[in-house]
């Protein structure tokens, strides 16, 4: 049976629908907090979807602060366009 979220909704189905609705690429934090699921949830599935072909990622590296973050977006030209900018 596939894990769900608060809403009762399979995690991936809430991930694809986050992202499409979206204005911009989402970090692993952000779809974690606004589908209320933990992070380590919202990055397993998150992979899941890259493995699947159905989203993809790219690593920032900020100027300021520690560490690195991945942020999520829809694979398609759409989605690339809007990262792009």
């Amino acid at each position: 049976m596939p894990e769900k979220t608060r809403s009762n909704v399979p995690v991936d189905e809430s991930i694809l629908k986050l992202l499409k609705e979206s204005s911009e690429p989402l970090s692993t934090y952000q779809i974690g907090k606004k589908l209320g699921i933990s992070w380590s949830t919202a990055n397993t599935h998150c992979y899941k979807l890259k493995d699947a072909g159905k989203i993809d990622s790219k690593e920032i590296i900020p100027k300021i602060g520690a560490g690195k973050k991945i942020v999520w977006f829809l694979k398609d030209y759409e989605a690339l366009a809007k990262f792009a900018k």
